[in-house]
Order: structure tokens, then C-alpha cells, then sequence
């Protein structure tokens, strides 16, 4: 259970850095995929401990989001909030 916080707090600075470099019209390309990994690993740390079905909501935004391009589609931010909502069941 405590992984499962870990993992949503790595995810919301992940999703926190991401929001702050959109709104800066700025890349923090190498600090956000580097937190992004950090989430990845995390999650994946998560789901060994102590699988629930409710992390398949965040493991597939963590797993479809490198595919999308965040500057070019909406597809990226609706897969992120979807990760996030994820993560918010989860710990609830």
C-alpha cells in the first residue's frame, strides 16, 4: 500500500513538471522523462508488492503515454489526467 503512494506522488511531480513546462512554453525534456522513468519504475514496484486490479488504469497511461506527443495532440493530456484519476482510485 505505501508503494501505491510513492508511486502517485512520482506521478503527479511527473504530471506537475509536464503542466509547468506547457505553461512555461518551455522543455524540461531530460527532468521530465527522467521523472517519468522514475514513475514507470515505481508503478511497476507498486503493482509487484501488492497488485489491485484498480492499477490498470495508471500502468496502461503509463504504458500508452510515451506513444503520444504532448505539444501536437490532446490525446497526451487526456491519457495523463486518465493516469492521474487512476492513481487517485488507487490510494482511495
Amino acid at each position: 500500500m505505501k508503494a501505491d503512494y510513492i508511486a502517485a506522488l512520482c506521478y503527479f511531480l511527473t504530471m506537475i513538471l509536464g503542466v509547468t513546462a506547457r505553461m512555461r512554453r518551455t522543455s524540461f525534456g531530460r527532468w521530465h522523462h527522467l521523472m517519468f522513468a522514475l514513475s514507470f519504475v515505481s508503478a511497476g514496484v507498486a503493482i509487484v508488492i501488492d497488485p489491485i486490479v484498480a492499477q490498470i488504469i495508471p500502468a496502461s497511461a503509463l504504458l500508452i503515454l510515451p506513444f503520444t506527443r504532448p505539444r501536437t495532440s490532446q490525446i497526451h493530456d487526456f491519457v495523463a489526467i486518465m493516469g492521474a484519476v487512476g492513481w487517485i482510485v488507487v490510494i482511495s
